[in-house]
């Protein structure tokens, strides 16, 4: 008796030599489907034989480690390293002082435009009704010393480490060379056989599912394949079967 009884262990090679791997999948899938079409005859209309046709695979992986590279490859991008801008998310401040009235920002906005601040009723303030000096935002009006205030966003410029993804909806991803392999078992547990999976050609769909929620969770990233066939042959891959210690 034999039992597969682990995830699969995943490396994606593009034409340019690029390796893409994981060994943190939460979920693998190889989802083979055949088209059937029934021939049927004679009285009652029976059954008499089968048409196979359109073989389609697909891989879905779902990963817990997020993997930035794989989603650039996803999107056809690369990775461009580079300062760029960035938006400040919502954030409160108590206001503070006696005869100015300030708070002080977590970044430097480029400029007084972006910045959107509301008061402690929900209304925006009029630009002005604020300076801003570096991270230091003083009020003329309009908020006082304890109150609190709701800086929604502004932008700011990150460092020169900051990397980059374009997403372009006339750019999609290139093919990559798919290999899956997990452990054989036998009915002691006993690891017996690697079982390894090989696809020449397949096509990352750019769909993806990135997960994201409010309970302290290790949140996963789905990614999905499908496999090409190539114009030379009717071979897409091939399954490997060989003893662990060899």
């Amino acid at each position: 008796m034999a039992l597969i009884a682990d995830v699969y262990e995943v490396l994606l090679k593009d034409s340019e030599g690029n390796v893409f791997a994981t060994t943190t999948l939460q979920d693998a899938k190889i989802d083979v489907k055949v088209k059937e079409t029934d021939v049927r005859g004679g009285r009652g209309n029976q059954l008499i034989g089968v048409l196979h046709s359109d073989r389609d695979i697909a891989i879905t992986l779902t990963d817990v480690d997020f993997k930035y590279d794989w989603l650039a490859a996803q999107l056809g991008q690369d990775i461009v390293t580079g300062a760029g801008v960035a938006y400040a998310m919502p954030k409160f401040y108590e206001a503070a002082g006696t005869t100015t009235v300030k708070v002080t920002l977590d970044q430097t906005p480029l400029s007084v435009d972006t910045l959107a601040i509301y008061d402690q009723n929900g209304v925006k303030l009029e630009a002005s009704s604020y300076a801003l000096l570096g991270k230091e935002l003083t009020f003329s009006s309009g908020v006082e010393a304890g109150d609190t205030v709701e800086v929604r966003t502004y932008q700011y410029a990150t460092n020169a480490k900051t990397e980059t993804i374009t997403i372009d909806n006339a750019v999609f991803a290139k093919g990559v060379i798919a290999v899956m392999e997990t452990i054989e078992i036998d009915n002691q547990e006993n690891p017996i056989n690697r079982i390894q999976y090989q696809f020449d050609n397949t096509l990352p769909t750019g769909a993806f599912t990135i997960e994201a929620k409010s309970d302290r969770s290790a949140n996963t990233s789905q990614f999905n394949l499908r496999v090409i066939k190539p114009k030379q042959s009717t071979s897409v891959g091939k399954v490997l079967r060989f003893p662990i210690n060899q």
